[in-house]
């Protein structure tokens, strides 16, 4: 220690003043050199960060802007597939949608359609100015903006536009308001905001100030549609302080009197964390910003309100949602306590004295009450919020309110459909328990019914092949639902009651009989029954007048019979020719019984080629007219021509239509037939003209599907034809016996147009005197088969001379159809009916053919 002692003291301490010296005035030089590099440094590494600052900001504007604009986007979608409906567009829904889409989008002034027969404004109030606003020129595909124009109220405005259909969905865009709505103008004269579409207008929309110049500020563009949005932020300016370079070494004069190297280091390091923290500080507020703008946002779409009431004061701050709920808008965002109170319902009041603080922990606040609007409107409010102390230390509450009123209202629906709902189901229940012992029974009929039936085909499909000689036979009762209206339903129950009887008394052991629906019963007989026997019983008792109650009636019964022939037939197989077979004896007449036949199956299959051939024949223009004159027989003039279809089948030759008009009936291809002559005979009609051949008056039968046509009125409307030249032949398979008959009103049109209306094959089919009355035809013309017999059957000649006279009582020109022989006509004209057609005069003829016959007639 004394060695060290004696080092020291024979040091000399001028070197170590020297470097002192030396190591100060190099400090202080590189202090005063370090200090101005670092504030040029500092100067542009806050104006940068300050223009990094004012792009993140133009960043989340951006964002926010985008977000409202898909929000517009998506209600413009919505309110346009409303107006898409399959049904049709539904106004009403249209404008409750509209409603709720403005009051979620307050930058949207007005929603505006146009439709072309009627615009509508939303709201109505505003249809006059938003009207008045110019229409977009051009044609709209694409949704697009157009603008800006100045609204009524002075602002700025962008239409948004887009297609629906035939309609056009306009968008009335508050520039102001929608810049307003994304906290843009918070800014005031350091943000400028401009907007320019392609539309009509050269004129730019611009909010904020307008005098920023480009170079002074921080700029960025983004594309909405047709439309082009910029914004401009100018930076904060930075303070002069870095060049006063007297102020900079008095500081660091004073700094290094107090501390010399150590303290600078470490204000070296204070400054880098205080620049690192402020970094991470400004990336958090970033943050918070677009968490709070998001949630503004959110709020505002789902229509919540917040609040906070500070337990230490009283006070409650509302937003404007919350003010917008209570029916006070505009009318300050601080209340208190006992203010609150007033609002609520009386029955609610007691239930909140204070708010509850639990000094151990936070406490939440969840609450459902009532309110009554200074409008005297009631509504039903859900809360919920937390506890909190601030930084001050006071104790808070915080949370959101919404309206609830409308769910509610729907929630005491639900429950008290819920309790209807119970109700029905223990109603269900105890009828289901009940059904589960009729199940299998018919209760009118106390036979099996369609269910039980259905098991038992099952249960035979389940073992695969059915045994061979099994039979299924299908039984409907003739006549029965004549029997039914004339007589009665509860009769009616009655003949059904005594067929299931009869059938049960005649069956023998192990047949199955169940009742399928209606007048239809199923029979399932075991091998080795006799089936011939019980048909032949079955035609025995429904041969004679069955009496039930005193009261008689007659009732036939059509059977179609499938024996299982071989052990391949499925029981589905099986059932569906005996339906095959119950479908022909049906054709054949009442009370039939008809077994099925691999020749029956020949004979359905022939028909279902027919059809197909029927359709290739109307594509392949089959299908042409022939044309049979009609005269007067007391000169022996031609006074008309009647078009008739005829079918140039490849394979069977020359058709006519007897042969293929069921199939065409059935298959729905009539109307097409009818329109095919109709189209030939006015080209022939044409042709007459320009050979100038003298025509007679030109008919052609309509059915019932061609009237059903809604494309026969505007098809006759673009045909030019003098009134009277042209005929329709109304087909006896049509009834008009109702007055209000859709098929007679469009009769009426026809006849309004200017074409004759004739009853074609009187007395063969529906045609009636009811009918008659109701059409009043310009010409009836009789079936052929009341013609035929009038040789032989006096009858029939009386029959024959009775319409004759009850047409000329009705002013209505008569026409005899299908005379066969000279004898015929003079019977005829013997009675008064001289306009005769038929074999006996002409038979049909093609186009080539007419046109001849009818050049040779005139000369």
């Amino acid at each position: 220690m004394g060695r060290l002692s004696d080092v020291y003291k024979q040091r000399d301490p001028e070197p170590n003043i020297r470097l002192l010296t030396i190591l100060t005035v190099l400090f202080f030089a590189t202090l005063v050199i370090g200090t101005g590099a670092a504030g040029l440094f500092l100067r542009e590494s806050i104006k940068e960060e300050r223009r990094a600052l004012a792009h993140d900001r133009i960043e989340n504007f951006s964002k926010a802007l985008e977000t409202i604009f898909q929000f517009t986007a998506h209600g413009a979608e919505t309110l346009t597939t409303s107006l898409e409906n399959n049904n049709g567009p539904d106004i009403a829904r249209f404008k409750r949608q509209a409603a709720t889409f403005l009051a979620a989008s307050p930058w949207t002034k007005a929603i505006i359609l146009r439709r072309p027969e009627q615009s509508f404004v939303i709201p109505q109030d505003a249809s006059e100015d938003m009207l008045g606003l110019p229409v977009p020129p051009g044609d709209v595909n694409d949704a697009k903006f157009f603008g800006p124009y100045t609204l009524a109220d002075g602002e700025e405005g962008l239409i948004y536009r887009i297609r629906a259909g035939s309609d056009i969905l306009e968008l009335v865009i508050g520039v102001r308001s929608l810049v307003k709505e994304v906290g843009l103008l918070e800014l005031g004269g350091s943000t400028q905001l401009s907007v320019h579409t392609d539309g009509t207008a050269t004129d730019t929309a611009v909010a904020g100030n307008a005098n920023l110049e480009e170079d002074e500020t921080v700029g960025s563009s983004f594309d909405i549609g047709n439309s082009k949005w910029t914004i401009r932020v100018r930076p904060a300016p930075l303070d002069e302080g870095p060049n006063d370079w007297i102020q900079i070494l008095l500081m660091f004069a004073a700094v290094l009197a107090l501390a010399f190297l150590t303290p600078f280091i470490g204000l070296i390091l204070l400054l880098r964390a205080r620049l690192r923290d402020e970094r991470r500080l400004n990336d958090s507020m970033k943050a918070i910003d677009d968490l709070s703008r998001q949630l503004d946002v959110a709020l505002q779409a789902s229509n919540i309100g917040l609040w906070e009431h500070d337990l230490e004061t009283g006070q409650q701050i509302w937003d404007d949602q919350i003010l917008r709920i209570y029916g006070i808008e505009g009318k300050g965002h601080v209340y208190s306590f006992d203010q609150w109170l007033t609002f609520l319902h009386p029955d609610d009041r007691p239930r909140f004295r204070t708010f509850k603080w639990i000094e151990d922990g936070e406490t939440g606040f969840h609450h459902e009450y009532r309110i009554i609007t200074p409008a005297g409107v009631e509504k039903t409010i859900r809360s919920a919020g937390n506890s909190f102390r601030d930084a001050r230390g006071h104790r808070k509450f915080v949370g959101v309110n919404w309206d609830f009123s409308r769910d509610k209202k729907l929630q005491a629906a639900l429950e008290e459909a819920r309790a209807k709902a119970e109700a029905q189901n223990l109603e269900l229940e105890q009828a289901r328990q009940q059904m589960e012992k009729i199940a299998l029974e018919d209760p009118l009929t106390n036979v099996a019914n369609r269910r039980h039936f259905e098991e038992k085909l099952d249960t035979l499909q389940a073992e695969g092949h059915i045994v061979p000689g099994t039979t299924i036979i299908l039984i409907d009762l003739d006549g029965f639902k004549t029997l039914n209206d004339t007589m009665g339903h509860l009769f009616g129950d009655e003949v059904l009651r005594f067929a299931a009887g009869t059938f049960c008394e005649k069956l023998g052991p192990g047949s199955f009989l169940a009742r399928t629906g209606g007048d239809e019963f199923v029979i399932m007989m075991p091998p080795g029954s006799d089936v011939d026997q019980f048909s032949r019983d079955l035609a025995t008792v429904f041969a004679r007048p069955v009496q039930i109650d005193d009261r008689v009636c007659r009732v036939g019964v059509s059977i179609g019979i499938a024996e299982a022939d071989d052990d391949t037939a499925s029981a589905r197989d099986l059932l569906v020719k005996a339906d095959l077979a119950l479908y022909e004896a049906k054709n054949r007449g009442r009370g039939r019984t008809v077994r099925y036949t691999h020749e029956l199956m020949e004979q359905t299959f022939a028909l279902k080629q027919l059809a197909d051939d029927l359709h290739e024949a109307l594509d392949r223009d089959q299908i042409t007219a022939f044309y049979q004159p009609i005269f007067d027989t007391r000169d022996m003039k031609i006074i008309g021509v009647e078009a008739l279809a005829r079918w140039h089948h490849p394979k069977r030759g020359l058709m006519e239509p007897k042969g293929f008009i069921d199939v065409a009936e059935q298959m729905g291809l009539l109307h097409r037939i009818d329109d095919i002559v109709f189209g030939k005979a006015i080209c022939m009609m044409r042709r007459c003209e320009a050979e100038g051949i003298a025509l007679p008056v030109l008919s052609a039968n309509v059915s019932a599907q061609r009237l059903q046509d809604p494309g026969l009125i505007s098809a006759l409307d673009a045909i030019d034809l003098p009134a009277g030249r042209f005929h329709f032949e109304l087909l006896e398979s049509i009834p008009f016996d109702d007055g209000d008959n859709a098929l007679l009103k469009v009769v009426n049109m026809i006849r309004a147009k200017g074409f004759g209306i004739d009853l074609d094959d009187f007395g063969s089919g529906y045609a009636s005197l009811v009918g008659l009355t109701q059409v009043r035809p310009d010409r009836l013309k009789i079936a052929g088969q009341l013609i035929e017999p009038i040789l032989r059957s006096p009858e029939s000649l009386l029959i024959v001379e009775t319409i004759v006279q009850i047409a000329e009582s009705f002013g209505i020109d008569v026409i005899c159809e299908g005379v066969l022989s000279k004898e015929h006509r003079e019977k005829l004209d013997m009675i008064g009916c001289h306009i005769q057609q038929g074999f006996h005069f002409s038979r049909p003829m093609d186009e080539r053919q007419i046109v001849e016959f009818l050049a040779q007639n005139q000369r």
